[in-house]
């Protein structure tokens, strides 16, 4: 999963280590990873199929999240699941990362971007 990240072109964080590897995203977030192995004497194996949520990184424009997607065309593992589409509310798509996760690329209407990177929801 470190690598997909890194394909995107996150920089990956000095305290990474060969148990846990942060990333700082774009907008002012840090995306935390843990392997499965983790959790699975707690939660059990994760599941081979839709595990009940998604996870959403939310871009500053439409064209921002046409960028992605293209971007993603290019990453070992990745399935993209739809097109981008406008909608009433932004637009965005779904895709799934090679553990089975599914991501949401979205933008917002009427959310802002600060100097830093950091999304505001209207």
């Amino acid at each position: 999963m470190a690598q997909l990240f890194r394909d995107l072109g996150w920089p990956e964080t000095a305290e990474s280590d060969e148990h846990h590897r942060t990333f700082q995203c774009t907008n002012g977030c840090v995306i935390g990873l843990f392997a499965a192995s983790n959790y699975e004497p707690h939660f059990g194996p994760p599941a081979d199929s839709f595990r009940a949520f998604t996870l959403c990184v939310n871009l500053e424009s439409l064209a921002d999240v046409e960028a992605v997607h293209e971007t993603l065309k290019g990453v070992a593992g990745v399935e993209l699941l739809e097109e981008p589409t406008e909608a009433f509310w932004g637009g965005g798509f779904s895709w799934r990362d090679p553990e089975g996760n599914i991501w949401d690329v979205a933008w917002a209407k009427g959310t802002s971007v600060d100097d830093r990177g950091g999304v505001t929801f209207p």
